[in-house]
Order: C-alpha cells, then structure tokens, then sequence
C-alpha cells in the first residue's frame, strides 16, 4: 500500500545502525505475546537496572502482538513513569500491538529480517455470547484503541506519518518492512 508522506525521508540500510552493540547486562528481553505476565517481567528488569544507575538500557523485542490496552500500559509506564535511556531493537515479527512495545524506545533499530504487521483492533468471541449493546460498547473501544494506536504511531514517525495515514495503513493490514520502518520514522536504522 502507498501512503502519502507528511514528507519525504532519505534512507539508507544503516551503517551507522549497524555500529550499535548492546551491553548484555543492561538488555531485557521481550519476547512473546503483549500481555500483563510479559509486561511485568520486563517492567521490572527495566526498573531494577533503572536502580543501578544503568545508562542506556536495551529492549529486545519480538512479539506477536496481544492486547492493545496492555501495550499501551507498557508504553506509558516507560514514557511517563520510569523514563529510562531506552533503546529498543526489534527483531523477528514486531506484530500489532508489538509495535507500541517497540515504540516505547526514545532510540529504536529492526534487524533486517523484521517485519511488523499493522491492522485495526479486533476481538476473540469463543464460546462467549454477547448482547448487542456488548458489542457495541466493543466496538466503541476498539475505534478508541485503534486511534490511540495510530496516534502513538504517528506520533513516533519523526513527522512522517499521520493518524489517517496510519489508518490507512492499518485498515489495509499492512505489513511493514525494515525500509517501511525507516521510511515511515519508525526506526533509526536497520542493523546489519
């Protein structure tokens, strides 16, 4: 899908990204669906290296995506709470609601086989039966969630894209590539 750019970016395969080496002892892991288990554990590696006076501190992260309100409990902990000096490094899928996990990095790289797939929030029905005013209360959350998506997306593009553009994206459920990052402002470089 093309999308039109706030404005066009140059970029390269970073080599200037492919310099980055994290330190192993102030690296955390995030590797699995978003979810309430993963974001503690790695909430909590994040403050005790915080509590040590670590530097910059690097995320690793490869997900699937999970819930989008989790991820964004994530985000904002990192943005608003601990603030750390965070890079994040994605690699592998950075998957839905993935991406807001990635995002939470002031500095953010992909490997070169990372992909992110972007798509609008949906719901697992099960065996579970819903009135249609559940549903529609549903539906009312998932819009929000969708526009809080983007927004953060948007917001960490480095001016490139905006909520409709990213919308846009998602609605067509866009698969992103390492350049698509860079493109896109999501990321500083490709490691190589």
């Amino acid at each position: 899908m093309k999308v039109a750019l706030k404005k066009e970016k140059e970029f390269t395969i970073a080599p200037v990204a492919a310099a980055y080496v994290p330190a192993r002892a102030r690296t955390v892991r995030y590797v699995g669906s978003v979810n309430r288990q993963n974001n503690e554990r790695a909430l909590a590696a994040i403050g005790k290296l915080l509590d040590r006076g670590a530097g910059v501190i690097t995320l690793f992260i490869t997900s699937p995506g999970g819930a989008t309100g989790i991820a964004m409990s994530f985000y904002d902990s990192i943005r608003h709470l601990l603030k750390p000096q965070l890079v994040t490094i994605g690699s592998g899928e950075v998957d839905s609601s993935g991406m807001i996990i990635f995002l939470s990095g002031g500095t953010r790289y992909v490997t070169a086989h990372t992909t992110a797939l972007l798509h609008c929030a949906g719901r697992l029905f099960g065996n579970q039966r819903y009135t249609t005013r559940e549903m529609a209360a549903m539906l009312t959350e998932d819009r929000q969630k969708d526009e809080q998506y983007a927004d953060v997306i948007a917001q960490n593009s480095h001016g490139q894209l905006d909520r409709d553009s990213v919308l846009a994206l998602m609605d067509a459920q866009t698969v992103l590539t390492p350049e698509d990052f860079i493109r896109y402002g999501l990321a500083d470089g490709i490691l190589a």
